[in-house]
């Protein structure tokens, strides 16, 4: 019976230390840091000398994805771009038609069809930049800065003021005049060139319309940029 009592200690004794070695190898195979991630081998930099105060910067996090909304808004504002330009170039070819006339007969130009292809040619190169500006900076990687949101809003609102002074000019030229066969009406020109400013007119009120989107679309983003940057400022504060 006292065998069995001392066999039995044994036992349980040789069972403790077996748990209490396991229990050791297991701790000393875990990292002395379990919530600490490995930096990045390919991020480290070159020529440091052992034994270097090296501080380096967090692990690169991924971008967050774009979400479906901002796709299709992104894609809208795109397709906006597109009809500013071609419209420009509408406006470029209807008004430019009277301004090549009176310059192949050397007639005196118009100042008033010479300010139209003015605003129209650079409402056409503005929206020629916005549309190859996406490619050119993805090719770079290169992310323009908020800040530069606030002059583009302005240029934006100076085309604005441009297209509206244009459209109160010819509108209130030939909206509403209704020319009596092809004798057209003094000072105004011929029927068909009637005819061609009143719907000039409208495109330029269309023209009109597009850029008030898009300098309205610019202000958003530079409006929510600014209380971006206020929110992130007053957590690190």
């Amino acid at each position: 019976m006292l065998a069995f009592k001392v066999l039995e200690l044994g036992y349980s004794q040789a069972k403790k230390h077996k748990a209490k070695k396991q229990a050791k190898q297991q701790q000393a195979q875990q990292p002395p840091y379990p919530n600490h991630q490995p930096y990045p081998m390919a991020e480290y930099p070159p020529n440091v000398a052992p034994g270097a105060d090296v501080h380096f910067p967090p692990p690169s996090t991924p971008a967050e994805p774009t979400s479906k909304r901002a796709k299709l808004a992104s894609m809208f504002v795109s397709a906006l771009r597109f009809l500013q330009f071609v419209f420009g170039l509408t406006v470029i070819g209807l008004y430019g038609r009277d301004v090549h006339h009176d310059h192949s007969h050397n007639d005196t130009w118009h100042a008033k069809w010479v300010f139209a292809l003015i605003a129209a040619f650079l409402a056409s190169v503005t929206a020629a930049i916005h549309m190859a500006l996406p490619f050119c900076m993805r090719r770079v990687s290169y992310r323009p800065s908020p800040a530069l949101k606030l002059p583009q809003f302005l240029w934006e609102f100076v085309l604005c003021v441009l297209w509206l002074t244009l459209f109160g000019i010819f509108g209130k030229m030939y909206i509403g005049v209704h020319p009596s066969g092809d004798k057209g009406v003094a000072g105004l020109g011929d029927a068909s060139k009637i005819d061609r400013m009143r719907h000039a007119v409208w495109i330029d009120l269309i023209n009109l319309a597009m850029w008030v989107a898009t300098a309205s679309w610019v202000l958003l983003r530079w409006l929510k940029s600014r209380r971006a940057g206020a929110v992130g400022d007053g957590e690190k504060v």
